[in-house]
């Protein structure tokens, strides 16, 4: 591909093992200033991809689809921000070892039995049972029989009480979750052969505590995960191996507690999601609060990534030095009329970083458009922004799903990405990357500074936040009531796909969080855009 239309950088870093040195942001900068399109478009891709899916995701957009210059006149001059993250394969691979793990499986087969025994469930004939109705163990049957069909055939149709809804009201979930008995849950679960013979298979126990859960013997299994599970369930929490049933029961019973409190505040995210969001959650690295298999580390320091591109030195940094040599030009006598940006996914995030920096290097008077595909920003980020740089913000469109499509489109991709064909671990999580960035990866900072797990985080793609006006009440959450506000300022800053038969760009009919920049639509939305305006 051209470099004179590509920045790659390392970790924000360009030179180096990066493809991009100063000198080709040079060269961007003469060949800008030479186009008599006077305007400058900014792609910024997502943050999990390698950089040969960045490069060809630009190649593409560039000389194949031709998004943004369809010819040497129309449209803008395309510079694309192609950034290395290796976030992706790290989360995607450790969510594999969980679908590999018997403890993890069996930890949630008894999660959600237990959840589904204290929200309400229907019996055979479809007849709705209470609660009071039910036991502790009064569903193992049942939910062991939908898991193992899960298991033998994985598919949207057989992914466990996927589309449940509780019988019950938020009062009495909340009530449940105050109301677990710890000693009934021991009762069960030692009178569940299957679940004691995962146990077995931790590492490091002694024989005698692995004849006491499996007398008939057990292999040991031993992965990264197995080890930190032997650890989490060990009498105390430098030891692994002195594997308690005790300390078993006391972390289901505050992973049930969670999952229960998310649906009293009306902030689940469907049945199953939120009993794997949970059960993720609370492995946790250090008693850090940011757990270690949903890889908020790894989230955090792909984002890290976006900020560390403007740093203070221009020969190194990535956008700081675009943005220098950008503003040496504009004292030159560089011309432009317009500047839009194209943020998709995590490459929002860039975008924020980029817009809090450039007031330093651009022109006041000196606005620039924004589009967004599928945002993964939170509310809380991009709130701040506009607050901070709404003086440097011109026109604003974001394309994302509709809550119902964002459900239904799974984090990884077909069955045939996979080696082995179909296969149950695609399903581990059955919605989106926006929804598990928000269930699993996000943090915010707590009043000491530290980062902090925050479940259902507001993320600005995902149409839930701005709809369920109840439970994102305003004063509860400030900065999902201001970017409610602010979209609604101006019409036309939304479209929810699938939108078709509107006006030229307003039309988008992507239904996988991956495919907003190769859906045909929604490209055709953007060459309207980026060729004729708002």
């Amino acid at each position: 591909m051209d470099k004179l239309h590509y920045i790659h950088s390392r970790a924000g870093h360009i030179g180096g093992s990066a493809d991009t040195a100063p000198g080709d942001i040079d060269a961007i900068v003469e060949a800008l200033a030479q186009d008599p399109r006077k305007h400058l478009v900014i792609h910024f891709h997502g943050g999990l991809v390698s950089k040969k899916i960045g490069l060809s995701i630009a190649e593409r957009l560039l000389n194949e689809d031709k998004v943004y210059s369809s010819t040497p006149i129309t449209g803008g001059y395309p510079v694309f921000f192609v950034w290395e993250s290796g976030a992706w394969e790290t989360i995607r691979n450790n969510l594999t070892e969980l679908a590999d793990e018997p403890v993890f499986k069996q930890l949630l087969r008894k999660l959600v039995q237990y959840a589904l025994e204290r929200l309400g469930a229907q019996d055979t004939f479809g007849h709705a049972r209470s609660v009071g109705q039910m036991s502790c163990g009064a569903l193992t049957i049942e939910v062991k029989n939908a898991f193992d069909i899960f298991w033998t055939k994985p598919e949207k149709s057989t992914i466990p009480y996927h589309k449940f809804i509780p019988l019950v009201g938020t009062t009495q979930a909340r009530s449940a979750s105050l109301g677990i008995s710890e000693d009934e849950i021991q009762a069960d679960l030692e009178q569940d052969p299957k679940f004691l013979e995962a146990l077995a298979s931790l590492p490091d126990l002694p024989a005698a505590t692995r004849s006491a859960f499996a007398p008939r013997g057990m292999l040991e299994h031993r992965s990264a995960f197995s080890e930190l599970a032997s650890r989490e369930f060990s009498k105390t929490s430098a030891t692994r191996g002195l594997v308690e049933l005790y300390q078993v029961v006391k972390f289901i019973t505050t992973t049930l507690r969670g999952v229960l409190r998310r649906y009293a505040d009306g902030r689940d995210h469907g049945f199953y999601a939120t009993c794997v969001e949970e059960l993720v959650r609370n492995f946790k690295v250090a008693g850090s609060g940011l757990n270690e298999w949903g890889k908020a580390l790894e989230w955090n320091r792909m984002k890290q990534d976006t900020a560390d591109a403007f740093g203070p030195d221009s020969e190194v940094h990535a956008g700081t030095a675009f943005l220098a040599r950008l503003k040496k030009a504009f004292s030159n006598g560089l011309q432009l009329d317009r500047i839009t940006l194209v943020g998709h996914s995590t490459g929002a995030v860039y975008i924020a970083h980029w817009l809090e920096h450039c007031k330093k290097y651009f022109p006041e008077n000196l606005k620039q458009d924004i589009i967004f595909l599928a945002p993964a920003i939170t509310h809380d980020l991009f709130s701040q922004t506009i607050q901070t740089c709404e003086s440097h913000i011109g026109n604003f469109r974001m394309f994302a799903m509709k809550d119902t499509l964002e459900r239904d489109d799974q984090v990884w991709g077909q069955d045939d990405e996979l080696p082995d064909g179909q296969d149950w671990r695609r399903f581990i999580y059955p919605s989106s990357l926006l929804y598990l960035v928000s269930g699993i990866l996000e943090s915010r900072l707590d009043s000491t500074g530290h980062l902090k797990d925050e479940p259902d985080m507001p993320i600005l793609g995902m149409e839930r936040f701005l709809v369920m006006k109840d439970t994102y009440a305003d004063a509860s959450f400030p900065s999902v009531k201001f970017i409610r506000d602010w979209l609604q300022q101006v019409p036309g800053r939304m479209v929810w796909s699938k939108s078709t038969d509107q006006p030229g760009g307003f039309n988008s009919e992507s239904a996988d969080h991956g495919a907003f920049d190769n859906d045909a639509a929604t490209l055709q939305s953007l060459r309207v855009i980026v060729e004729t305006g708002f």
